[in-house]
């Protein structure tokens, strides 16, 4: 990971392999663009002391898909973060931080299993 001075993410400090983080927050914020026009932009807040990542619509769509439209209901909740060199910006080829679903990991459902088990048992 490459040291950035900015405030907020860059591609640069990710790997192409991603990292599951927990999402800490989601709010709206004030942010300038390169003209000094102020714009209220949504801000992904991770845990594992990444920086702030201003969400483009895709990475926005991503987070919905997965988690719902609530953002209040997203913290504790899973997501990957990862480098994306394919993205382009104002036609060049620049590459990007992108967001993926986290696998959910398989949950052995015990009680049912054993009830399916205890049922076997019963002699008809």
């Amino acid at each position: 990971m490459k040291i950035s001075t900015g405030a907020y993410m860059k591609a640069s400090q990710l790997t192409e392999t991603g990292e599951t983080r927990l999402i800490l927050s989601c709010k709206q914020e004030p942010i300038r663009d390169g003209s000094g026009k102020e714009e209220l932009r949504w801000i992904l807040y991770l845990d594992g002391g990444l920086k702030p990542l201003i969400l483009n619509s895709t990475n926005i769509k991503t987070l919905v898909g997965q988690h719902g439209e609530e953002t209040d209901d997203w913290p504790g909740l899973p997501i990957v973060v990862y480098q994306d060199p394919s993205i382009s910006y104002g036609g060049a080829v620049t590459g990007g931080v992108r967001l993926r679903p986290a696998k959910a990991k398989a949950r052995r459902n015990t009680k049912a299993e054993d009830a399916r088990l205890d049922a076997d048992d019963i002699p008809f």
